[in-house]
């Protein structure tokens, strides 16, 4: 229950199709993914119908059953269906669930069997329910047996065999079926179990005898034909008629089994009254220690000599000699210092073809010979105590590395004259580490500085190797000759190589930056290595493919393994692979290791949007409403197998451009997604590195913000090509405007012109013209007189000039308000015979400046026109201000004119087309009358503007 179940007791075990394993217990229902428990009940949504789940099972429509004491119910595409009694069942409490080759679905209740017919039960043999069935099973398409003698009845449509009745039990004993390989069958009471085998009884075993306990409580036959038997007191199997117990230090050994499953991966999941679940996995690594007979767990060095005792050394408690059969130990020797070893570390370890063995240690050499130990030392000839290596050659001399050079020795010749090897003669560092001899007579010698090869006889020529010739690194940990010729490199850090007979290749794998510690050669394509991870296994077809890694998942006690010792992994002859570590003698079998070939289902557990939950099932693809930020993805990898090796990767399509290597996390996370169609694919790879390509997804849709729709930016171009166009109507407006204001500004300066600066030149011209006449007729006094008055109209058209300058700036400061301006105007006009006055109206208020400048040039025109050409006595200038307008009169009593043509001024006189001009600029109307000898009147009125009424109060 620490672990998450509800309850202890699981009475039911099933795996649906989707990978998924289902527990039936007291307390409910319980999915398991590997990692997690998630519970179903009477309080959970769907509800149960009970909460003692007794019995499950997986139609092959997909459909999941679920049996409890209190009803059956149905799951199928997320929708549940309740059966109870009303739906036909003969009783509440199931007790078993199967289904015929024909795809019915039977149901045995505690009050008998029913079929189901479309969506109720049909019952059989109403009536006799009460004692003759109490189990029964469906081992194939086309076989469905009971225990029962009167049952089915005799229009049942399924194939019906009856088992058990030559097993000479009555018919109301037989509480167990399984069905076996070969049309065979396991039938059992309480306490008795018979295998039936061709219709006679083939073998008898009773509980309290062959099997443990009083009563037998399952049965389940595996896909290899293995018989699991499950009593109050303990787990068995029957294995080729063979009764296999599990050690008594095993929990199951003890304890009481109610159920049994098996997945898809081979793993049999065994549920227990008190003790929760079990799953039982093939072992792939056998280890060996204390409790098996050795002296001690952490073991350095390992060899085989010719009679098939493996020797294993310690780190400090001697030397082993086992003998085993197969991976079982018979017998275990051990020595030590008491024996004649120089020390109880063993550094390397090397049998002679003549049956010595050969020790090393930190303390010296070591020679086994019939039992019998004895030492050499650098006393000796040896270059150092420290014994790292050995090897026996061919000839059965002996290479010994240390940390001081290589030595090499003939045992067997007369005297004891060593060779020895050093840096200084050639070797590529004194300090030598792993030895070996390859196919080709060469021998390589691992270094700290590289790898060095001799050839030759007995004064070898020697050729050193270092990264620059290709190797990963200078360090060589491990050698391993191979039988095609090549050579395997084990490095420190950096992986391994291979040298081909030319040249040296890293390798490229998962354990390329790897420590290698010791390497094998199983002889059926695969390649061993020990590492600093634990151990790793890559197929040698087409170079080093499906690289696997082991470690504590796999049965191993720990990833460690033995360092700096030569040789700690050793094949031997009976084909098996034994490896040193710190934590005992590790043993694989390569002929029978399982392999997980299984691609794991993957499951989507759920989608939560800024932690709201998603539903996984229904509308395709999913919506999810605008504005979520946060999104998380929980899978699950369903390989039961090892399930903390399971590795994940992911992707987001139309988001992600490739995929994400999760590793072991069981989630993935993605934030600020843009709104679209979103289609989440997750993958998962078994322990042993298979790929369900397929994986599983899940589309969605995020819809999006109105601002984010293509609508809205469809809008919003609309409107921003509709500011453009605004923007260039804008502004040709504008250019408009700028063209009629320097039109009308030109119209101005035109009336300007005419009214002021051509008047005035006319009139200079005229009296010039005169001076010139009295000039040629020597009338001195009248030329004098005209001069003075061309003078008086060279003065006037100045002051017209700056009056006209002074209208371009348009500034109008101090008193120069329009009545004081007229007055300056109507004064200036008197003499010469002109009597003029000027008359004000009403309340000044002021007008727009234009309008005021328009209302001075109209006066002055007409004031200028009188004293040009109406030649009268008298002018009245008159500015009248009124509630509603404001008013101009100029009148005169000159000659005035007759008007033929309407309106139209004579050739070449534009002062009356000026003056309406202005008129119509400021809105106003200007009317003119005049007639021969009855003089010229001419009036100017305006409405006043709004603004310049509301500024004047009134």
């Amino acid at each position: 229950m620490e672990n998450g179940l509800p309850q202890n007791t699981v009475q039911a075990i099933e795996q649906t199709r989707d990978g998924f394993v289902w527990l039936g217990t007291e307390a409910g229902l319980v999915r398991f993914d590997g990692n997690g428990f998630v519970i179903f009940d009477q309080n959970s949504k769907p509800a149960l119908p009970g909460n003692d789940v007794r019995c499950l099972f997986e139609a092959r429509d997909g459909t999941f059953w679920i049996g409890t004491s209190e009803g059956l119910a149905s799951w199928k595409n997320s929708v549940q269906t309740i059966f109870t009694s009303a739906s036909g069942l003969p009783g509440k409490a199931i007790r078993a669930l199967a289904q015929d080759g024909k795809g019915a679905l039977w149901v045995w209740t505690d009050q008998g069997v029913a079929r189901l017919d479309g969506n109720r039960f049909e019952q059989f043999g109403a009536g006799r329910h009460q004692t003759r069935v109490s189990d029964f099973t469906a081992p194939g398409q086309g076989d469905f047996w009971s225990d029962a003698a009167e049952w089915p009845p005799v229009d049942q449509v399924a194939p019906w065999a009856v088992v058990g009745q030559r097993s000479g039990f009555a018919l109301d004993q037989v509480q167990f079926l399984a069905a076996l390989s070969r049309g065979d069958a396991a039938v059992a009471t309480k306490n008795i179990l018979v295998i039936e085998r061709g219709g006679t009884v083939a073998q008898r075993l009773s509980a309290g005898g062959q099997i443990p306990g009083s009563r037998i409580q399952a049965l389940f036959a595996d896909r290899e034909g293995t018989l699991w038997i499950g009593t109050n007191e303990g787990l068995t199997r029957l294995v080729d008629g063979k009764v296999q117990r599990l050690p008594v230090t095993d929990p199951l050994a003890s304890a009481s089994i109610l159920s049994f499953m098996e997945d898809r991966e081979g793993n049999i999941w065994v549920g227990t009254e008190t003790g929760g679940l079990d799953i039982l996995r093939d072992e792939r690594f056998l280890t060996l220690g204390t409790r098996e007979g050795l002296c001690s767990d952490p073991t350095t060095a390992i060899v085989e000599d010719n009679a098939g005792t493996l020797w294993v050394g310690t780190s400090g408690s001697g030397l082993n000699a086992i003998k085993r059969i197969g991976s079982s130990v018979s017998k275990v020797k051990i020595l030590t210092v008491r024996d004649g070893l120089s020390s109880d570390v063993i550094l390397s370890l090397a049998s002679a073809p003549n049956g010595d063995l050969w020790v090393g240690t930190p303390d010296g050499l070591n020679r086994v010979h019939n039992g019998t130990v004895s030492s050499f030392t650098s006393a000796d000839g040896l270059p150092d105590d420290f014994i790292r290596s050995l090897l026996v050659d061919a000839d059965g001399s002996l290479w010994i590395g240390t940390r001081r050079g290589l030595a090499h020795w003939n045992p067997s010749a007369i005297g004891t004259h060593i060779d020895i090897l050093t840096q200084a003669t050639g070797l590529g560092s004194d300090l030598v580490g792993a030895i070996a001899r390859d196919t080709r007579g060469n021998l390589w010698v691992a270094t700290l500085a590289g790898l060095s090869r001799l050839e030759g006889g007995p004064k070898p020529s020697i050729t050193n190797f270092t990264a620059a010739d290709g190797l990963s690194s200078n360090v060589i940990t491990a050698l391993l000759p191979r039988n095609n010729g090549t050579l395997v490199i084990g490095t420190q850090d950096h992986g391994w190589n291979l040298w081909d007979g030319q040249h040296f290749s890293p390798v490229a794998n998962t354990g390329l930056n790897r420590t290698i510690h010791a390497i094998l050669d199983d002889e059926r394509g695969h390649l061993w290595f020990a590492t600093a991870n634990g151990i790793a296994r890559c197929d040698m077809a087409g170079g080093c493919s499906h690289w696997m890694e082991f470690g504590p998942a796999d049965g191993l006690r720990g990833r460690e393994m033995a360092t700096n010792s030569h040789p700690s992994a050793w094949r031997s002859r009976d084909g098996w692979l034994w490896f040193a570590t710190p934590k005992g003698l590790v043993a694989a079998d390569p002929a029978h290791f399982p392999v997980n070939t299984v691609p794991p289902p993957v499951a989507l557990v759920r989608f939560a949007a800024d932690d709201v939950d998603q539903p996984l099932h229904g509308a395709d693809p999913l919506k999810v409403q605008a504005g979520h930020n946060h999104f998380q993805f929980d899978y699950a990898g369903l390989s039961f197998t090892a399930p903390q090796k399971v590795r994940y990767r992911y992707m987001l399509e139309s988001f992600d451009h490739q995929w994400t290597e999760a590793g072991a996390r069981r989630s993935a996370y993605y934030t600020n997604i843009p709104p679209g169609n979103y289609t989440f694919r997750i993958q998962a790879a078994n322990n042993d590195g298979v790929w369900n390509s397929e994986g599983s997804t899940l589309a969605f849709t995020l819809r999006p913000h109105f601002y984010q729709t293509i609508w809205f930016y469809i809008l919003l171009a609309a409107l921003a090509a509709g500011v453009v166009v605004l923007s260039l109507r804008l502004r040709l407006l504008r250019a408009e405007r700028e063209f009629r204001a320097v039109l009308a500004e030109r119209n101005r300066i035109a009336r300007e012109v005419h009214d002021t600066l051509a008047q005035g030149y006319v009139g200079v011209s005229v009296q010039l013209e005169v001076l010139s006449e009295l000039l040629r007729y020597n009338k001195t006094e009248a030329a004098i007189q005209h001069l003075d008055t061309a003078r008086q109209h060279v003065r006037e058209g100045l002051a017209e000039a700056r009056q006209s300058i002074w209208a371009l700036r348009s500034q109008d400061i101090g008193e120069n308000t329009l009545p004081v301006k007229l007055r300056r105007a109507t004064e200036q006009a008197n003499g010469n015979g002109v009597e003029a006055t000027f008359s004000l109206y009403g309340a000044y208020r002021p007008m727009p400046p234009g309008m005021e400048r328009e209302f001075l040039r109209v006066g002055q025109e007409a004031i200028h026109n009188v004293k040009k050409h109406a030649g009268a006595r008298h002018l009245a200038v008159q500015l009248e201000y009124g509630p509603e307008e404001i008013a101009l009169v100029v009148r005169d009593d000159g000659r005035g004119f007759e008007r033929n043509d309407g309106d139209q001024a004579p050739p070449g006189h534009y002062g009356l087309t000026g003056m309406r001009e202005r008129a119509d600029a400021i809105g106003g109307s200007l009317e003119v009358t005049s007639g021969l000898g009855l003089g010229t009147t001419v009036r100017l009125q305006v409405i006043t503007p709004k603004e310049a009424r509301e500024r004047s109060g009134e």
